[in-house]
C-alpha cells in the first residue's frame, strides 16, 4: 500500500539552492505560504486494510456454488369479492337513479349477512352514453349505462359463497373478481428461506464430498422470498355457479416460494482420500 508523503512547494526547494543571499538591486523572493510547507501523511485504519486482506483472500478460497429453493403453503384466511350493479336507461338521471337504487339494496343485503369482519368499499363508478349506429354518420345518443363496482372483504372464507349470493339476490349482476389471501407471511417466508438455504447446503456438501473435500463455511448469499399476490378464483366460473345457490367455492392456499444462491468455501481435504 503506497503512503502519501509531504510534498514541498517548489518554492521552497529553488530558494535553498540558491543560498540565504539574493543577487544586488533584485527583489526578494516572494514569501511561501507555510500552509503548503505542512506535512500531511495519511493512515488507512488498520480494520480497513484487515478488511481489504479479507476480501483479496475471500477471492482466491476455491468456493462451490449452488441454488436451493422451497416453498410453504399457508391457508388463506380473508376472501374479497368484487361485485358490481350495472344499470341502463334513456336518460343519464334515469340510469344513474336505477343504479344508486339497486346498489343501497345489495349493500344493505351484504352488510345485513353478519359476515365476520365485513369491510365494503367502491372502488369504481362510471356513468356513460351508449352511442345507436344508424346508416348516418351522425352519432346520437341511445341510452346511458351506470357502473358501481363495490368490493367486500370478510375473514371468514368459507362463508364468500354466501356473500355472493346476498349481493346477486339483492340486484348485483357482475361480479369482477374473488381472490383469497393470508393476511400473515412473515413467518412462511422465514420458513421458506431457511428451507431453500437447507437446499442449497445439503448440494453443497454432496458437491464437497464427490470431491474428496469437506464443505466450508457460506462465503456469500443472493436471493429472497416472494409475497405472493391473492390467489384469484376464476370470474367466469364464479359467476356461473352464482346463478345457482347456495355458491359452492373452495379457498386453498397461498404459496410462498424462497429462492437463494449460496457460495460456500471448498473446505480441507478429507481423510483417507
Amino acid at each position: 500500500m503506497k503512503r502519501i508523503g509531504a510534498v514541498v512547494p517548489l518554492a521552497w526547494v529553488l530558494g535553498s539552492c540558491a543560498g540565504s543571499g539574493t543577487p544586488s538591486g533584485d527583489p526578494p523572493p516572494p514569501a511561501v505560504d507555510s500552509s503548503l510547507a505542512r506535512l500531511h501523511v495519511y493512515e488507512v485504519p488498520a480494520d480497513a486494510r484487515a478488511a481489504v486482506r479479507s476480501a483479496q483472500e475471500a477471492a482466491e478460497v476455491p468456493f462451490i456454488e449452488v441454488s436451493g429453493s422451497a416453498s410453504v403453503d399457508v391457508a388463506a384466511d380473508r376472501a374479497i369479492v368484487a361485485f358490481a350493479v350495472e344499470s341502463r336507461a334513456e336518460t343519464a338521471a334515469d340510469a344513474a337513479g336505477a343504479n344508486a337504487e339497486l346498489m343501497s339494496a345489495v349493500l344493505a343485503a351484504v352488510r345485513g349477512g353478519g359476515f365476520p369482519g365485513l369491510e365494503i368499499e367502491t372502488f369504481g363508478y362510471t356513468l356513460r352514453p351508449e352511442y345507436a349506429t344508424p346508416e348516418a354518420r351522425v352519432r346520437t345518443i341511445e341510452a346511458y349505462t351506470a357502473l358501481n363496482n363495490v368490493r367486500a372483504t370478510i375473514t371468514d372464507v368459507d362463508r364468500v359463497g354466501a356473500v355472493i349470493d346476498a349481493a346477486i339476490a339483492a340486484g348485483a349482476n357482475r361480479i369482477s373478481s374473488l381472490s383469497f389471501e393470508a393476511s400473515d407471511l412473515d413467518a412462511a417466508r422465514g420458513d421458506a428461506l431457511a428451507a431453500a438455504v437447507g437446499v442449497a447446503r445439503d448440494q453443497a456438501r454432496t458437491i464437497a464430498q464427490a470431491l474428496g473435500h469437506a464443505l466450508g463455511p457460506a462465503l456469500e448469499v443472493r436471493g429472497g422470498a416472494d409475497s405472493p399476490a391473492p390467489r384469484p378464483y376464476a370470474a367466469d366460473y364464479m359467476m356461473m355457479r352464482a346463478e345457482a345457490a347456495p355458491t359452492p367455492i373452495e379457498s386453498g392456499n397461498q404459496t410462498v416460494i424462497a429462492n437463494v444462491t449460496v457460495r460456500f468455501a471448498l473446505g480441507p481435504e478429507l481423510p483417507g482420500r
